[in-house]
């Protein structure tokens, strides 16, 4: 079993030359965590771990955090013989110290293999408002994702690190997450651990790096893994600012274009010019859409910022879906859009947005089943939810592509799928604010036999 002496601490912080950007030596000072990162630890022996996760939450409960602790029942032991070591009684912290058996939690969480988003708002969600008493900090440590890796399933490993980071845009609080280093041997895997650790805002090495005693054999060490997590959030960063910048820019002209162009048609119908008429219309509808891809980038760009505004009031769901099917339907002579059923509920929302969700969805129906002449929209109430399904008889989507439809800037490859343009942004937006409605948007499809995409949202008493 490899330990770590208390010394090592002094070292680190009298040695700043092992601290390159947001890559950390295996120990720091906990206090000195910011409350609102999300960072990982890498192990290889449980006494590691617990010693990182002894001093992280006996730091918190010390300054009055409440800390939650998502661990196995093992680790949960070695934390808390720690814990009573450092003279913290958590009998009587209750509210304070909550602990919740991983394998149990992560078992509520998962349908078909991966993380659900609703279940994940619902059980850890949940828990966190209910200790979030008086706005006081939040520390939790979670090793879901590391159980996860174990049993070989990175990608919802993955998935559900997205899933905290979405969750603490809603409920900041400070997140620490560990993973048994072994689980990622091998060259195959080495493009998933780079993806982890492009979640996190720390990277906290495992301790073989204490083994290594020479200052530029550390730097290396280090060196390796900046490059594995800094590197492509760097990268990221620059593309969203790129963006970001792009979109203002290009507003502006294209609203002096659309401009122009109105007063352009307004002059001609009075010259009785039909072709040239024609052709400004089609200007027009060419301008609408670059338009709406400006705001898709913009929207894009909020997200990623964490600066996307949410305007809730009590929308009427039914009207809201009848009004949006109304609308679409009045530019669309190809296909007959149908609703089947009704909620006759509430939900607490913002109406632009959840309208912008329906307008994505169905303009998607509308698109990706071209030789076929109905779209399906059926409406009902379950478990205190309303649910959206939007059905159309196209193309389908092949399985393998069906969960990363919702990635930003994904697209499906193929034959089919490429004969449509798109910049794939549209169901990233749209489940993120499904998701930050507190609700689930998902799919169901079949290659060749259409495509159902979901969405629930709690209903507003």
């Amino acid at each position: 079993m490899s330990t770590v002496p208390e010394h090592s601490r002094q070292d680190f912080d009298a040695d700043k030359t092992l601290q390159i950007d947001n890559v950390l030596a295996p120990h720091v000072h906990w206090s000195e965590i910011e409350e609102t990162k999300h960072f990982v630890q890498f192990y290889e022996t449980d006494d590691f771990l617990i010693d990182s996760l002894s001093g992280y939450i006996s730091t918190g409960l010390s300054r009055g955090d409440a800390c939650i602790v998502l661990a196995t029942d093992s680790h949960r032991q070695g934390l808390e013989e720690r814990l009573g070591a450092r003279g913290f009684d958590l009998a009587s912290l209750d509210g304070q110290y909550i602990f919740l058996d991983a394998a149990e939690t992560l078992s509520h969480l998962m349908v078909d293999g991966s993380p659900d988003a609703s279940y994940f708002t619902g059980v850890v969600g949940n828990t966190i408002e209910r200790v979030a008493h008086g706005k006081r900090p939040i520390r939790i440590f979670g090793e879901l994702v590391s159980l996860l890796c174990v049993d070989g399933n990175r990608t919802a490993a993955i998935r559900l690190e997205e899933l905290w980071n979405e969750l603490r845009h809603k409920q900041p609080f400070s997140l620490f997450c560990a993973y048994w280093m072994p689980s990622f041997n091998g060259q195959a895997y080495r493009e998933q651990f780079r993806e982890i650790c492009k979640q996190h805002a720390h990277v906290i090495p495992s301790e073989s790096y204490t083994a290594l005693h020479d200052v530029d054999e550390r730097l290396r060490a280090i060196s390796l893994l900046q490059q594995q997590a800094i590197s492509l959030r760097e990268l990221e960063k620059r593309e969203d600012a790129f963006i970001s910048m792009a979109s203002h820019e290009l507003r502006t002209p294209v609203t002096s274009l659309k401009g122009f162009t109105q007063i352009l048609q307004r002059r001609l119908k009075h010259q009785a010019d039909p072709q040239s008429l024609f052709f400004l219309e089609r200007m027009n509808a060419q301008l609408n859409r670059l338009t709406n891809l400006i705001s898709d980038l913009l929207d894009v760009s909020k997200i990623e910022a964490g600066i996307l505004e949410l305007h809730q009031a009590n929308v009427d769901c039914d009207e809201l879906v009848r009004e949006t099917v109304e609308a679409v339907q009045a530019n669309c002579a190809t296909h007959r859009l149908d609703i089947e059923g009704k909620t006759e509920a509430q939900v607490y929302a913002d109406r632009d947005r959840l309208e912008q969700v329906l307008m994505n969805l169905l303009t998607n129906a509308i698109k990706y089943s071209p030789e076929a002449d109905s779209i399906l929209i059926r409406l009902r109430k379950v478990q205190g939810q309303v649910e959206v399904a939007i059905q159309d008889f196209g193309i389908g989507i092949p399985e393998e592509h069906q969960e990363r439809v919702f990635e930003r800037f994904y697209q499906v490859s193929g034959p089919e799928q490429n004969t449509y343009p798109g910049l794939g942004i549209g169901l990233y937006i749209a489940r993120t604010l499904i998701e930050r409605h507190g609700g689930c948007l998902w799919l169901k499809s079949r290659q060749g036999a259409g495509s159902t995409f979901y969405f629930t949202l709690p209903i507003h008493m």
